[in-house]
């Protein structure tokens, strides 16, 4: 039976729950509006994580020149 449930698609369950409620199908589509809404997050998500992720790298990137042009000030001080 387990396997059986596993193999229905969402609008089926979605379905067959609208069935056995009968007529009380609101808890149904307010679960099915919240799947849209994780699955639409999620992308967003995706989205922002990129980009955190090259503006984590070029942050370095221009941290590591700002460290390089203050290497040579600091040495001249310390002499």
């Amino acid at each position: 039976m387990p396997n059986e449930w596993e193999k229905l698609t969402d609008q089926e369950l979605a379905r067959i729950a609208q069935d056995g409620l009968q007529g009380q199908g609101a808890p149904v589509e307010a679960m099915r509006r919240l799947r849209i809404a994780l699955e639409s997050a999620s992308a967003s998500s995706d989205t922002y994580s990129r980009r955190m992720f090259w503006l984590t790298i070029i942050v370095t990137f221009l941290t590591a020149i700002q460290a390089i042009g203050a290497f040579d000030v600091i040495w001249r001080w310390i002499k």
